[in-house]
């Protein structure tokens, strides 16, 4: 992978990995650098995604739990 974090069910790019936290931006004034384990709702389709813990090799695999 390339250190991006994507929706699992819709491939949506959630998050980009920065070392040790998570950079997400929801629009231009909203930019957050967060730190593991990392849960989010994906903008696009609502599903439910997780990151546990930073991955060793500068992947995101996102774990994925699906809400209705």
């Amino acid at each position: 992978m390339d250190g991006k974090w994507r929706c699992s069910r819709c491939g949506k790019l959630l998050g980009v990995l920065r070392g040790k936290r998570l950079h997400i931006r929801l629009s231009r004034s909203h930019e957050y650098l967060v730190g593991f384990p990392v849960t989010g709702v994906c903008r696009a389709c609502q599903t439910l995604n997780e990151i546990g813990t930073p991955p060793p090799d500068s992947s995101c695999s996102p774990e994925t739990v699906t809400t209705s």
